[in-house]
This record gives structure tokens, C-alpha cells and sequence, in this order.
């Protein structure tokens, strides 16, 4: 399982095969839930998210069609899932109420209207 972490190093598309299916064993899963975006805006970031975060920590943050696509070049893994969590809006909240430096410094996009623009996103995998 990994909880908002993968959308750093999974954006290699070697990695899932080289890194992390190795130490999965045949017909074992891997869950992963990221911060994502509803739609890939990097070209013309909104201003709501500039609040918190710089383009390159946006870079980091992608929507559902760009990692169903770097999940689906893995040889070892069967995609079951990817898509936008149902809860959502209340992982966002649950996030926000956090009182740690990260969540403290989102909120001021979130409050600006950034949800709009953002999501958490599931990947559900199964090894060949």
C-alpha cells in the first residue's frame, strides 16, 4: 500500500517493474492512493494552487488518464483500477484538519477554490 507517495518516484515508467513488483508475490495487489488532478493542467496552472505550491511541486500531481497510462506500460501488473476516489472530498478535508506545516500551507489554496481543480486518485494493481 502506499498513501501519497508514489506520485514522486512512480513517474518513471520502470520503476513499478524494476522496483516495487519484485517484492510482490504472484496474484498479490498493490493499492495506492495519490493527490492527483481532475484534469492535467501544467501548461496553464490556475492561480488557486500557486498559493501552496510551486509548478514544480504541481508536476508531481497528475490525473487519472496520465497514470492509468504509466501503470498500463508495467509487463508484471494487471490494471484492475485507476480513477478518482468516491471519498474525495473527504480526504481532502480530513487532510486539511491536519495541524502539520504540509497541510497548513495547502489550505490556502483549498480555501482560494483549489479543489476544484485537484482529486485523490486510486491505482489498484494485481502481479501477473
Amino acid at each position: 500500500m502506499s498513501t501519497d507517495s508514489y506520485n514522486y518516484f512512480g513517474r518513471d515508467p520502470a520503476y513499478l517493474d524494476e522496483k516495487l513488483l519484485p517484492f510482490v508475490k504472484k496474484g498479490g495487489y498493490i493499492y495506492i492512493a495519490i493527490p492527483g488532478m481532475k484534469h492535467d493542467c501544467h501548461d496553464n496552472l490556475p492561480k488557486e494552487l500557486l498559493l501552496s505550491w510551486t509548478p514544480e511541486q504541481l508536476d508531481y500531481m497528475h490525473d487519472v488518464p496520465y497514470w492509468r497510462n504509466m501503470v498500463e506500460q508495467s509487463r508484471l501488473a494487471e490494471v484492475i483500477e485507476v480513477r478518482e476516489m468516491e471519498s474525495n472530498e473527504e480526504v481532502w478535508a480530513d487532510w486539511l484538519k491536519q495541524e502539520n506545516e504540509y497541510a497548513r500551507g495547502d489550505r490556502r489554496s483549498m480555501e482560494a477554490g483549489g479543489g476544484a481543480y485537484l482529486n485523490f486518485i486510486k491505482i489498484v494493481l494485481q502481479k501477473k
